[in-house]
């Protein structure tokens, strides 16, 4: 079994510039999966997709808790700085959500819990924190 980290953003959002910007923030592309997040913080239409350097997310920041990341993954600083910085540099970013899941096998998973925060209260331990099967959502501000 793996942990497999489903990230999610609003359709509008998932651009080639939405890839660009994250490959070049955090140092991998996003690859779109055929998987949808079940649950009412995450739109059915909503791109979902993986940011994975390895062939699972068992190393990464992202749910190790105080484990530390593998030292190829993507470091504390750039994933605060890409999630922090995206509505700044992609058009259309209103929520970012990531799963962390145990071997996804069916098309739509759906989160044992949930939290959701605005990306100001965003820190290193709180994306250190997404446990097993739990959904965190990011909120950005709207801009009118």
């Amino acid at each position: 079994m793996c942990a497999t980290n489903l990230w999610a953003v609003n359709a509008a959002a998932f651009t080639p510039h939405f890839s660009g910007f994250t490959a070049e923030r955090i140092g991998v592309e996003p690859t779109p999966v055929d998987m949808h997040i079940a649950s009412s913080r995450v739109r059915k239409s909503s791109a979902v997709f993986t940011l994975t350097h390895n062939m699972c997310d068992c190393s990464t920041l992202i749910g190790c808790g105080r484990d530390s990341a593998a030292g190829d993954e993507t470091s504390a600083d750039a994933w605060l700085g890409w999630l922090r910085e995206l509505p700044d540099n992609v058009p259309h970013v209103s929520r970012v959500a990531v799963l962390r899941a145990w071997s996804p096998e069916e098309d739509s998973v759906t989160p044992e819990r949930a939290r959701g925060i605005h990306v100001r209260e965003l820190t290193e331990d709180i994306l250190r924190d997404v446990r097993d099967e739990m959904l965190l959502t990011i909120d950005y501000p709207r801009v009118v």
